[in-house]
């Protein structure tokens, strides 16, 4: 039992090691047209976009958050 778990836990570090890939499929990614400068900024801009919705969904989904007196 023990020779197995040693053996065991021996070939998992080998059976999971990292491996360069066997292929390059190509796709959108392969050959980025954009800088990682220009990417961040996208990125950055479409969160902040997303951000003024949900506000914009929230106000409009509880209402003004003033009473009438």
């Amino acid at each position: 039992m023990t020779t197995t778990r040693l053996l065991l836990a021996s070939a998992i570090p080998v059976l999971l090691r990292a491996t360069p890939a066997r292929a390059d499929h190509g796709g959108p990614l392969a050959s980025a047209p954009l800088s990682a400068l220009a990417t961040a900024l996208i990125a950055g801009g479409l969160a902040f976009v997303a951000v003024l919705l949900l506000a914009l969904v929230w106000r409009l989904m509880t209402g003004s958050g003033r009473d009438p007196e």
